[in-house]
């Protein structure tokens, strides 16, 4: 396959895959506060203090060594729950002022069973 064609099938399916997963997710790929979510897969930490060290991490050293505090904290793992977003605790924008300028939220969120996590995400986050 030429590189021109490799170029335009690979963004044919990632298209493809991108209007699937906003199909699938309703459209809503963003959080709005106080909305419940069911079964969504995210990065969940166990206690604040977790999650402010790796927000500093993020600030101080940029999103390599953030996602890499965040992946080796055994306070935090990517899993699959249901939960409301509560608050938003703090915001690290990634390449300020670049064109791939994203944020990296910190919200405080309840799990089904009433207690209190912590969510990272990339994802918008609405107010209610």
């Amino acid at each position: 396959m030429s590189g021109r064609a490799w170029v335009t099938g690979a963004w044919a399916l990632w298209a493809l895959g991108w209007s699937s997963l906003l199909a699938a997710t309703g459209g809503a790929w963003h959080y709005t506060i106080d909305q419940p979510r069911e079964e969504q897969q995210a990065n969940f930490c166990d206690s604040r203090a977790s999650i402010e060290e790796i927000a500093a991490i993020f600030e101080r050293f940029g999103p390599r060594t953030g996602y890499a505090a965040l992946s080796s904290s055994p306070d935090c793992a990517i899993t699959v729950r249901s939960f409301t977003p509560r608050s938003i605790l703090t915001t690290v924008t990634v390449s300020r002022g670049e064109p791939g300028e994203y944020t990296v939220r910190f919200l405080e969120v309840e799990n089904a069973g009433g207690d209190t996590l912590y969510l990272v995400t990339t994802r918008d986050v609405a107010p209610r």
